[in-house]
């Protein structure tokens, strides 16, 4: 065997390797996916429950589906779309920048975001 054939057995044998570590790379990732799928689910699954709740403790005090829905309306309109979703956004207390929700804190100038959701 000469140095060539050396050199592209041992190239073989790092591709190989390279490989299976990303096949249990992806087999990781696919996993904490499904994990976050169905820890998703159960969030989607309790607020289902609390909507119906809310919704059923809404009619028993004499609140009717239409204002219900007509209130859901104003709701999705608030952040100037009707698209069924409501993307409010924070403003920073300290430099007074729009942060995004999705931050705990602002990206400017690092102060913590209260967030207000009751849930």
């Amino acid at each position: 065997m000469d140095l060539f054939d050396i050199f592209q057995q041992y190239r073989i044998q790092q591709g190989s390797l390279e490989a299976k570590q990303g096949i249990l790379q992806a087999k990781r990732k696919s996993t904490d996916n499904q994990l976050n799928i169905r820890h998703l689910e159960a969030k989607i699954d309790h607020l289902s429950l609390v909507c119906m709740a809310m919704g059923e403790l809404l009619e028993e005090v004499g609140f009717s589906k239409k204002m219900l829905l007509d209130k859901i309306e104003e709701i999705d309109l608030r952040d100037g779309k009707a698209n069924g979703k409501f993307a409010p956004s924070n403003k920073c207390k300290s430099c007074s920048r729009t942060v995004s929700p999705r931050h705990f804190s602002c990206l400017y100038c690092g102060t913590e975001i209260e967030k207000t959701s009751m849930f």
